[in-house]
């Protein structure tokens, strides 16, 4: 397995264990406080800015370790290295990541036009997010597999 292929295997790992133990911590372990605050736009608004801001810092530790550990491993090679192959494989699932974020996004809207809570756009948005990342991911182990 290539270091990209570890790299899209570890970056699928470390975004749904965070995700989830993000989510499962605030509606998990809180939810008697957070459950009935479900339908206020201000609890959405904070839950997003929390979350990415412990996505973020989680991501760069976990990067940093992994990196470190890659380049005990691959002494001779160069993890950041990409040559023009991999920049294909990178456009491309990133292609295949937006379009699916944006069918989420506007899929996100359709509650707020049918007249529902914004707690539905809310989780439709942040569901569209994650699947958005993980599409990613998979679609870059499925080119360095298989081909462009």
């Amino acid at each position: 397995m290539s270091i990209q292929e570890k790299k899209a295997v570890f970056n699928l790992i470390t975004t749904i264990l965070f995700m989830g133990g993000y989510v499962l911590y605030t509606f998990g372990i809180y939810a008697d406080i957070n459950v009935p605050q479900i339908h206020d736009p201000s609890f959405w608004g904070e839950f997003m800015l929390v979350m990415m801001g412990v996505t973020i810092v989680l991501k760069i530790v976990s990067y940093i370790i992994f990196y470190m550990i890659m380049s005990q491993v691959h002494k001779d090679e160069d993890p950041e290295f990409e040559d023009d192959y991999d920049k294909q494989i990178e456009m491309r699932s990133d292609r295949n990541s937006h379009h699916l974020f944006m069918l989420g996004f506007i899929g996100s809207l359709i509650p707020l036009a049918m007249g529902q809570s914004i707690s539905n756009m809310f989780i439709i948005l942040l569901s569209a997010g994650l699947l958005s990342s993980i599409v990613s991911d998979l679609s870059k182990l499925y080119y360095y597999k298989n081909g462009i």
